[in-house]
């Protein structure tokens, strides 16, 4: 069954610090054992996929090299310092499931990283699986709030007008579709967005949207798609329903009906990065020695559509479920939480975070997807914001080394002389 959708766990969900005490795992029932044991086995053991050998992935001479199936030699476009710091947060999470995907808004993965433990309440113990990063595994959640958004957009909906709800925190109920006299709160779309609130989004496609519209834009956008780049992956499932009743309006607020892979998030993000081109992801920057072709992007989505929904997204990051990492970071940052928790086989609260960064310009994307036990040590926007501050740190000392490298060649060999001496 399906819980909470939203910003975050319900107040009785306990939290422990990465510094904190260890997590006291008491050993589960045998027939829990057995099916999470039936959940990793879902994909192949082995981390070959496609026909890049990933198993046999290793850093030489300052970049990542793995072999393709016939014995050539790739160079990838993995960036070390963002690839090892994906693994490390992964490992600091402790989930029995998660994974983290960071690319260049050209499409080039600069992190690929999934990681599993055999405990159903995740521990120190792990084993790195790119399948994670990849496959198809987890709920969409309110990740799902985006493609609800673009719809309306879409549609003719204008993201200023104000529509009245109540609740809407946790769940959508048969009230929220019409309105009422409880609803005594007016708020936006781009608000509903940024909040994650469930009761606006669900009203909203209710009362704007058809299911086959809801339908043909996630499929637009990529979500049931198929990217081969040496790694096969599947972006997204969808199965969303087909009337227009309550479980469309919680389908369209992340409840039920869409599932997602953490690469298809990033895609999904990057889209809105790029105001409606989606990238052509690729992870082999050559092969032998010669160039691969990097693919041209393609659009998925009207220019000020997406303009539109990527506005909602900074709203996520200023005030709304990301802004306790975000509010006072030095960049503009654009996003979207999503958290909703299975029990069943067991539980696992899935905390997503996509995005990307600056706002202005961007240069980074990343994915996140979490997928926590009960007590839990990392969110999804946490881990976010290391990688994007790690990308532009660099980032802004590449910048800062290339205008002082062109400083030098254009000063006149007097003053380079001088400069070298203080």
């Amino acid at each position: 069954m399906f819980m909470s959708s939203g910003a975050g766990p319900s107040k009785a969900t306990p939290k422990a610090s990465i510094e904190g005490d260890k997590l006291v795992d008491p050993k589960p029932p045998a027939t829990e054992v057995a099916t999470f044991e039936a959940l990793a086995d879902d994909s192949p053991k082995a981390t070959t996929i496609g026909d890049l050998q990933l198993d046999k992935l290793r850093l030489e001479d300052g970049r990542y090299v793995a072999p393709l199936k016939d014995g050539r030699r790739a160079v990838l476009t993995l960036d070390p310092d963002l690839q090892q710091l994906a693994e490390k947060l992964l490992n600091e999470s402790r989930a029995p499931r998660g994974a983290i995907v960071a690319m260049s808004t050209d499409g080039r993965i600069l992190a690929l990283a999934g990681r599993r433990t055999d405990a159903p309440k995740g521990g120190k113990e792990g084993t790195f699986d790119y399948h994670l990063a990849t496959d198809v595994w987890a709920p969409a959640a309110s990740v799902f709030k985006l493609v609800t958004a673009s719809a309306l957009v879409s549609n003719g909906y204008d993201p200023s007008e104000k529509v009245c709800y109540h609740g809407g925190v946790r769940s959508v109920m048969e009230s929220n579709l019409v309105d009422s006299k409880s609803d005594h709160n007016c708020e936006t779309l781009g608000y509903g967005v940024a909040h994650s609130n469930n009761a606006i989004l669900g009203k909203l496609a209710f009362q704007k949207l058809e299911p086959a519209l809801l339908d043909r834009t996630a499929r637009d956008l990529g979500w049931a798609s198929v990217a081969s780049f040496g790694v096969k992956a599947t972006c997204g499932e969808l199965a969303l329903p087909k009337d227009k009743d309550l479980e469309f309006a919680k389908a369209a607020a992340g409840f039920e009906g869409s599932k997602l892979s953490v690469l298809g998030g990033a895609l999904l993000a990057s889209t809105f990065a790029d105001k409606g081109e989606q990238p052509t992801p690729r992870i082999i920057e050559s092969i032998a020695g010669k160039p691969v072709d990097p693919g041209k992007p393609h659009r998925v989505l009207d220019a000020k559509v997406a303009s539109a929904v990527a506005e909602m997204m900074v709203g996520t990051c200023e005030s709304g479920s990301a802004a306790k990492s975000f509010r006072k970071h030095r960049i503009e940052v654009a996003g979207k939480t999503g958290t909703l928790a299975t029990t069943k086989p067991f539980y696992m609260e899935h905390s997503w975070f996509v995005g990307f960064a600056p706002v202005d310009q961007p240069e980074i994307v990343v994915s996140v997807l979490l997928g926590n036990p009960q007590s839990w040590h990392l969110r999804g926007h946490e881990a976010a914001k290391r990688l994007i501050d790690k990308a532009l740190d660099r980032a802004l000392g590449n910048a800062k080394r290339r205008a002082a490298d062109r400083e030098q060649a254009t000063a006149d060999p007097a003053e380079r002389t001088a400069k070298r001496a203080k």
